[in-house]
């Protein structure tokens, strides 16, 4: 028995990322290409330059032909690159390579964060629709739905951002959208491009004007006493 755990435990480990084994179909790859990465893979890990296709062909139960085949359509799908590079001595020998795979990967990942984000901002504008609806207590008009519109699509405003706008309205009690496009235009002339950003100058303006309220208010200066008028007019002679 303990022969046997020594068998496992002297058997090479073979490491791959589970990003790979979870989005290989996504990547375009079948399953026997998978096996076949795996495969040449495993012997680039061990140290070995070029993959012995002959024990590859016999793990997998296919002919040399067909597993050329298959390294072909990894080629092909720019997932396996074979690149001839000249040792010290100038002889030429092939390099195998899968950074296409793992750039594949990347660009997968990037492209599925982009549709999460595209998703989440389509949910918050729906959000702002319905919001502005609720707040000035009536269906938007064409007119308003387009000029919406264009806070996104031209404007490249962000709902969030928008909505602080609206917000500031409503405790203004001003419910039109022009009111609101003079916030956001005025907001973007100060270089505001964040809600957070936003807020920040909200609350600074808040407490310039809570000071100006709390301040007492300066006391007039100190009348100047009254100087006498001396009619000479008025002398008697005994004061000549």
């Amino acid at each position: 028995m303990e022969n046997d755990w020594e068998f496992f435990v002297d058997a090479k480990q073979v490491t791959i990322s589970s990003l790979i084994l979870a989005n290989y179909q996504k990547l375009g790859l079948t399953e026997e290409e998978l096996v076949l990465f795996l495969q040449i893979d495993s012997q680039l890990q061990a140290g070995k330059n070029i993959p012995d296709i002959e024990k590859i062909s016999q793990a997998m139960g296919k002919a040399s032909t067909d597993i050329y085949s298959l390294m072909h359509k990894l080629v092909e799908k720019k997932v396996l690159a074979i690149n001839t590079v000249s040792d010290e001595n100038g002889r030429e020998t092939n390099q195998y390579s899968f950074k296409g795979l793992y750039q594949k990967l990347v660009a997968l990942k990037r492209q599925e964060e982009m549709t999460t984000n595209q998703a989440a901002l389509s949910v918050s504008r729906t959000e702002i629709y319905k919001s502005i609806e609720v707040e000035f207590g009536r269906a938007l008009t064409p007119m308003e739905l387009q000029t919406i519109d264009m806070w996104f699509s031209q404007d490249h405003y962000q709902p969030e951002l928008v909505k602080l706008a609206l917000r500031e309205a409503v405790l203004n009690q001003v419910y039109n959208l022009r009111y609101i496009d003079r916030i956001l235009i005025s907001w973007e002339k100060q270089n505001i491009k964040t809600a957070a950003d936003a807020q920040k100058l909200l609350v600074k303006q808040r407490e310039i004007k809570a000071a100006k309220w709390t301040t007492p208010p300066q006391t007039k200066a100190k009348a100047k006493p009254e100087i006498p008028v001396y009619k000479w007019s008025n002398r008697t002679e005994g004061e000549r």
